[in-house]
């Protein structure tokens, strides 16, 4: 008997569809590579103006030393009295020194007189030369001692030579001093300032009269003020110029030495 094999047919009508289904399945998609991150752009930077710091200071102050050696008998303000022009902040007892003045005085008239009596007799024809010359050499000298001597007693008293307030007190009244001793510090809170560094590329913008706000820190208030004057040199290192500036109105609570910040465009 013979014997068919048929097994290898079937196969081969089975590949050609085996193959056909590799065919038409969907290739995996590959991996994919990582990309390579962008430098990300710079944000841009705030268009507000930084503000700057802001300080109030006095116009006017000035340390008050002793001038001359002597003991203090007069010294009337404390640390934050008040005074005006012309008060006497500090006295010292002069007795031997007006004394001097008084001496220097008299003797200025005797000069005087005997310089007059020459100039009569010259006016007289009754003269002479070598004694008026000397007479006039003498009044002159005796007027420069009077001079000197004025001029010690006047350094007896200290006058405010503006209207003030006292910041600092460094003696006590009935003290003795040497010439140049510091005695007080006093300044003017009459018309405060404001004091402030700014860049130098606002220059375009700041001029005396451009008007700002000022927020001082000790009060928690906002005044309002405008720039006075500008610094004459900018600093090369730094880029930067000091701007001061004046309140438009007086603000009594203010003392120097307080600081803020200062608002322009605002």
């Amino acid at each position: 008997m013979r014997t068919y094999s048929f097994i290898p047919a079937l196969v081969l009508t089975l590949v050609p569809g085996t193959v056909l289904a590799q065919a038409v399945q969907p290739v995996a998609p590959a991996a994919t590579a990582p990309q390579p991150e962008l430098p990300t752009a710079p944000e841009p930077e705030s268009t507000a103006t930084h503000a700057p710091s802001v300080q109030v200071t006095a116009p006017m102050s000035a340390q008050i030393s002793a001038s001359m050696s002597g003991q203090l008998e007069k010294f009337p303000f404390r640390d934050g009295d008040h005074f005006h022009k012309g008060d006497v902040l500090a006295g010292f007892r002069c007795g031997q020194q007006k004394a001097t003045l008084a001496h220097a005085h008299a003797e200025y008239i005797k000069r005087r007189g005997l310089l007059d009596v020459q100039n009569k007799m010259k006016a007289l024809g009754q003269w002479s030369v070598s004694d008026l010359r000397s007479a006039a050499a003498d009044e002159q000298a005796a007027n420069a001692d009077l001079e000197m001597a004025s001029a010690v007693v006047a350094q007896c008293v200290i006058e405010a030579p503006f209207d003030g307030r006292v910041s600092n007190t460094m003696v006590h009244n009935y003290q003795y001093l040497s010439a140049g001793t510091p005695m007080l510090e006093i300044l003017d809170d009459t018309s405060l300032e404001l004091s402030m560094i700014v860049s130098s590329m606002e220059l375009p913008h700041l001029q005396p009269g451009t008007p700002f706000k000022v927020h001082i820190l000790e009060t928690d208030a906002t005044y309002t003020a405008s720039v006075s004057r500008l610094s004459g040199k900018v600093d090369p290192v730094s880029k930067t110029i000091k701007v001061y500036g004046k309140l438009t109105q007086p603000a009594p609570n203010l003392l120097p030495g307080m600081t803020g910040e200062a608002r322009f465009g605002q």
